[in-house]
This record gives C-alpha cells, structure tokens and sequence, in this order.
C-alpha cells in the first residue's frame, strides 16, 4: 500500500472543484494533508503553485505556470531511505475524481465547439466519426467514475495505474474535438495535457508496489 495517510476523501468534490475551479484547485484538495517531499515517487512532481514548500527547486514549465501548477524537484532521499511509492487507493481516486472533473468539462466546450461549426452544411458534431468520439469518451468518464467510488485503501496499483492510464487517453481524445487549437498553450485543452503529467508523476506505477500489499 502507499505510505500516504488514509484520509476520507469527499470524490465528489474533487470531482467539482476539477471542473468549476480547474486542476490546480482540485490537485491541492487530492493531495491535503500529505507531504509532497515524502511521498513523491522519483523526487519530481506537479504542485499547486499556490502551495509550494519553502525552498523548493521550481523546474521551468509554460504550461504548468499557465495553469497555476509548477513542475518542482525534491533534493533526493538519504541514503537507505525507502522510495515513495505514490499514490494509491482512495488517494489515487481523488486525483482520478479531480481528472475527471477537468475532462468534464472540456468535453462539454468541445461538445459546444462542434455544435457551432459546420462541414459540408451539417454540425460537426452530427459526423458519425466525431459522435463516436464523444460516446466514447462519455463511457471512459462514467467507468472512471464508478471506479473510483470503489477504489480503497487496498486497491491493487495495477487497476489504480490502468484507470489513470485510460482518463488519459480520453483526454488525448478531447484534445483532440478541438483540432489544432487542442495542442497550443493558449487553449484550455491544455489542462488535458497537465492532467496526464500528474497522473505520470503522482500515481504510483505496479512495479513500485510490487511486495509491498
């Protein structure tokens, strides 16, 4: 299991805050309560800017600062000190709950997007390749939503790491809807591309639990 403290975990919320108030708030209320140098696997991570640690390395990163987060490196542990594994459990489902959140509601504006516009006389959203893109990714997010509400203390790291795994690819999807503009920094679709880096540098990965349950 993780060595990150047990705490109740209001889904949710975190689920809200992602969507009204975006990643950064949603981050800082997945990770209340710990402490970031201790249970950051691999001493680099994504934090809240808002709620940096004195004297932390802040690693450049433009599309962190433009989503009020910062990419920080810990100094590395003492020498025979254990590993932080990351996060698992109901941890992980609070930051999968925050994600999904942020996915929310880039599919609503992507959804919007392609109401508006049009190709060939009919809404983009009507093409069947593109409705099949938003059902899919309609399902991903009502799958990571029941997951998580399931997820415990002893969730196997493996289902925690696939379902962050498949929120991703579903935010590549919506990045996506939005065509070019998906993948610039200036679009909020940015938040899509962060969301997978926090996941990558947060949830713990099987391999670093493996013997530990």
């Amino acid at each position: 299991m993780s060595s990150s403290p047990s705490a109740a975990v209001d889904l949710n919320r975190c689920r809200d805050l992602g969507r009204e108030q975006g990643l950064a708030v949603g981050l800082a209320a997945a990770l209340a309560g710990l402490d970031p140098a201790r249970e950051a696997p691999g001493g680099v991570a994504v934090l809240p800017a808002a709620h940096l640690p004195e004297g932390i390395s802040v690693l450049p990163h433009p599309l962190a600062a433009r989503e009020g987060l910062a990419l920080v490196r810990f100094p590395p542990p003492r020498p025979g000190a254990e590993q932080a594994p990351g996060l698992t459990g109901t941890r992980a489902a609070a930051l999968a709950a925050v994600r999904i959140g942020v996915l929310d509601r880039l599919l609503d504006a992507a959804i919007e997007r392609l109401r508006v516009r049009r190709f060939g006389g009919q809404p983009i959203i009507d093409r069947q390749l593109v409705s099949g893109t938003v059902a899919d990714v309609a399902v991903e997010i009502e799958l990571a939503v029941a997951a998580a509400a399931a997820a415990e203390a002893d969730t196997p790291a493996e289902l925690t790491w696939s379902g962050h795994e498949r929120l991703t690819e579903a935010g590549w999807s919506v990045a996506r809807l939005f065509g070019a503009e998906g993948f610039t920094a200036a679009h909020p679709a940015r938040a899509l591309h962060l969301s997978a880096l926090v996941a990558d540098l947060w949830v713990a990965q099987p391999s670093a639990t493996e013997g530990k349950r």
